[in-house]
């Protein structure tokens, strides 16, 4: 019982600097770039451009707030309640979902606080996303690398 106990420690402090991290970065661009203002750096590669999303990725479900915060609690739930089934040799997919669950938390907050979700990264043709975005994008793949290798999958 005492291995669940430390497998939900280490998933709730990923978490939570995803969440700070996520949430700092936010405050600090709310401060210093105006509403869709654009800052470049790395000589153009990346620009800071402070804008709100009130749907979910790419845009999508704008205005749809009641259904995204209860995607992102459901979501949460289910990090949560997997969490300690998953081997503890299999640190990709445990790290995975801390990425994810902090993402998710950090957005829902913006969700909660303002109605939207403070988006500001901007690279190239992508949408504008945040470090919670990135959170639960790297999170997602790295649970899909600690599926593939997991212990129990069958080599073809």
């Amino acid at each position: 019982m005492l291995v669940v106990e430390w497998r939900l420690v280490a998933l709730f402090l990923v978490s939570a600097w995803v969440m700070l991290l996520d949430q700092v970065s936010k405050s600090v661009v709310g401060r210093l770039v105006p509403m869709y203002g654009t800052v470049d750096c790395l000589g153009g590669l990346l620009r800071i451009t402070h804008v709100r999303n009130s749907g979910a990725a790419f845009g999508v479900l704008q205005g749809r707030q009641p259904l995204l915060i209860g995607a992102a609690l459901v979501a949460a739930a289910v990090v949560v309640v997997s969490y300690p089934r998953v081997s503890f040799s299999n640190w990709s997919a445990r790290f995975g979902l801390g990425l994810g669950l902090g993402g998710a938390v950090g957005n829902l907050i913006d969700r909660l606080r303002f109605g939207s979700v403070v988006d500001f990264l901007e690279v190239g043709p992508w949408p504008v996303f945040n470090l919670a975005d990135t959170a639960i994008v790297v999170g997602v793949a790295l649970i899909l690398v600690g599926m593939m290798r997991s212990p129990g999958r069958k080599e073809e």
